[in-house]
């Protein structure tokens, strides 16, 4: 019987997948340590965030043939390595887009609505915080989006859809797709950043977009902008966007992804910022989607069936 390692425990549904047909070992904690002792006899490896496929594990893993992410990302892995081994790397593009949407909408009305600042002031008894007109309207008003992937095609259809707002997106890549929709695509990030009242942003975590997201373009938004991002810390220049809000150049800023993460900086004691733990991912709904078709795609592999998505397929040839 096939060994499948889970560096982290994954919820039941996914656990029912693999039940009776491979032998699961769940480690007791996500540490690298723990994975470089355990992944030794693994055939495959359920990958959630915290645990790294390094080339250190590639290397011990002797048996190892598949790694399967419970996410599109694939930062935590060492791709080359695995793909000089021959090891599949699934990922699921697209499993959590829905939920990722609604928590970068959510982070969006949360800051126009300044609902942390109205609840402690209920709770404080400032109830003339409703005369402080500090709140604005989202119609009408204009949404950067920058990458038009699974995650920001949804914000940009619900927004303009439900919400009434002017779509501006920066995507060299999906221009023609959406060549048909009431949107309108700028060339260069320093006109998204420029002209948007709202910036979200849905970039991959890849080379070229490691700090894509500069001291420059965050110094040159609106006064009364607000910045959002649920997609990866690294694409932002963090430090530049702490001294931004703590200087009070842009409106506010809400925040699902950091540099470091748990995040230990200034953003911890700003007011004009709202956070969430990186957990736009992590409905009830997509975790158990993400948990299931990350360990279908190892059935299928043993099974001898191609997963669904082989994020090195190309590479090796499948």
């Amino acid at each position: 019987m096939k060994t499948v390692l889970l560096p982290q425990k994954i919820c039941d549904e996914g656990l029912d997948v693999l039940k009776g047909k491979v032998e699961v070992i769940i480690a007791p904690d996500p540490s690298q340590e723990t994975l470089l002792k355990m992944c030794v006899d693994a055939d495959a490896i359920v990958l959630r965030t915290t645990s790294k496929v390094t080339a250190e594990v590639i290397d011990t893993a002797k048996n190892l043939k598949i790694v399967s992410r419970t996410g599109a990302g694939v930062d935590n892995v060492n791709v080359e390595a695995a793909t000089k081994r021959g090891i599949l790397v699934c990922n699921l593009v697209g499993v959590n887009s829905l939920s990722v949407c609604e928590h970068a909408i959510s982070l969006m009305m949360v800051l126009a609505k300044q609902l942390p600042f109205m609840d402690k002031s209920v709770r404080e008894g400032f109830w003339k915080a409703r005369n402080a007109n500090v709140t604005v309207e989202l119609e009408g008003k204009t949404l950067g989006i920058m990458a038009l992937g699974n995650i920001g095609a949804r914000v940009a259809k619900k927004c303009h859809d439900g919400l009434g707002m002017k779509i501006l997106a920066y995507d060299p890549y999906a221009r023609d797709f959406f060549k048909d929709y009431d949107y309108e695509f700028v060339d260069n990030l320093e006109d998204l950043f420029k002209r948007s009242d709202f910036i979200s942003v849905h970039c991959p975590n890849l080379p070229e977009t490691k700090g894509m997201i500069t001291r420059e373009l965050l110094f040159s938004m609106k006064s009364d902008a607000y910045f959002i991002n649920t997609a990866r810390g690294v694409v932002v220049d963090e430090q530049a966007l702490i001294e931004l809000l703590r200087d009070k150049r842009i409106a506010g800023a809400g925040l699902d992804v950091f540099t470091a993460e748990p995040p230990d900086n200034e953003l911890l004691k700003m007011d004009n910022v709202t956070l969430s733990p990186h957990v736009a991912a992590l409905t009830r709904e997509a975790t158990i989607r993400m948990a299931t078709e990350a360990c279908q795609a190892v059935i299928d592999f043993f099974d001898e069936k191609l997963p669904k998505s082989i994020y090195n397929k190309k590479e090796l040839n499948l």
